[in-house]
């Protein structure tokens, strides 16, 4: 695929993402821990929009991967986001199962973004690769130091600093995936 054949699908992923973002907050301020006032659940809102971002990124992963080893973790990592967020919609899978399958597949989305705007600096701006390697690099290196920290004894102080630590760069991370697509889909466009 041309790379310019991208540019509306890295768009539309990016503004998936946001979306999915807002419902994400709003859910945990309006509705985590309390009844449901809304007659649809911002959480469930949130998968399923999250889910359809993810679709938006199976051309992106296709057209700009550098080489076949990182399309196929991209590939695996959207389609396995795709479909995580209608499987727990939908009751095929529980929420204790879902949630770890789908954080090992976002970061499996951080390491493609990482690898690919390292494959890519010679094809891209420098702007695009260096907001790529950030943001995936933060979501690895947090859910590295979180993971650590989830080893630690519960209710520890290590174990809670572990968490902000690893938690700060993890959540800037995350919630710069949606820029970063958005950055690029410019970038193949021009």
């Amino acid at each position: 695929m041309d790379l310019s054949r991208a540019a509306p699908w890295a768009r539309a992923a990016g503004l998936t993402g946001h979306a999915a973002n807002v419902l994400l907050a709003a859910f945990f301020a309006v509705e985590a821990g309390r009844r449901r006032v809304l007659p649809v659940s911002l959480g469930s809102a949130n998968d399923v929009v999250g889910s359809v971002g993810t679709a938006f990124m199976v051309p992106v992963v296709l057209a700009v991967s550098p080489n076949r080893s990182t399309r196929r973790l991209g590939l695996a990592s959207t389609g396995v986001l795709t479909v995580a967020g209608p499987a727990l919609v939908l009751g095929l899978v529980p929420f204790a199962v879902q949630m770890p399958i789908a954080i090992g597949a976002f970061e499996g989305l951080a390491a493609w973004m990482v690898l690919t705007s390292r494959g890519r600096r010679r094809t891209l701006p420098d702007e695009v690769t260096r907001l790529g390697v950030l943001s995936g690099g933060g979501v690895l290196a947090g859910g590295a130091v979180v993971g650590i920290g989830l080893l630690l004894p519960e209710g520890s102080r290590r174990r809670r600093a572990a968490i902000v630590v690893g938690g700060v760069p993890g959540l800037v991370g995350w919630l710069t995936t949606p820029v970063w697509f958005e950055r690029l889909g410019r970038a193949l466009s021009s």
